[in-house]
């Protein structure tokens, strides 16, 4: 519960204020070209901590050709509207430790990594309370 604490501040401001943040909306395109295209996506989503983020709706799921790299399977491909307390960066944040916790390999070093190649989940952002947001999470 918030009250107000006149005495430390002599301000009459409102204890925990500071704590309170504010619930965002965001749109995450979700995608998938190995294994169980379908169960990859819901797992991955399922991944993302319910107490900062809250799935709202989705999309219907297409399946889609590869871009790029042409020689893979197709994509399952579709988008996902959120709720978050998140700021951008912590948001991509925890689509990249899902994305790694599914198998993705994130290793952009490593011999195996191709980049626009195959992968097991594949979470990007697309909007964040109206703003695109680039590849580094910055808006």
């Amino acid at each position: 519960t918030n009250s107000t604490d006149s005495s430390a501040t002599g301000t009459g401001a409102t204890k925990n204020a500071k704590s309170k943040k504010t619930w965002r909306k965001a749109y995450i395109a979700v995608g998938s070209n190995q294994g169980s295209l379908y169960q990859n996506i819901a797992t991955s989503l399922s991944l993302l901590p319910s107490s900062t983020i809250k799935l709202l709706r989705t999309s219907h799921l297409r399946l889609t050709s590869p871009m790029y790299v042409t020689d893979q399977p197709q994509f399952l491909n579709g988008a996902v509207e959120i709720e978050t307390t998140l700021s951008p960066r912590e948001l991509l944040w925890e689509l990249k430790r899902v994305e790694k916790e599914m198998g993705r390999n994130v290793n952009t070093k490593s011999e195996d990594y191709v980049r626009f190649g195959p992968r097991v989940v594949d979470l990007d952002i697309i909007l964040f309370d109206g703003d695109t947001v680039d590849g580094d999470g910055s808006v």
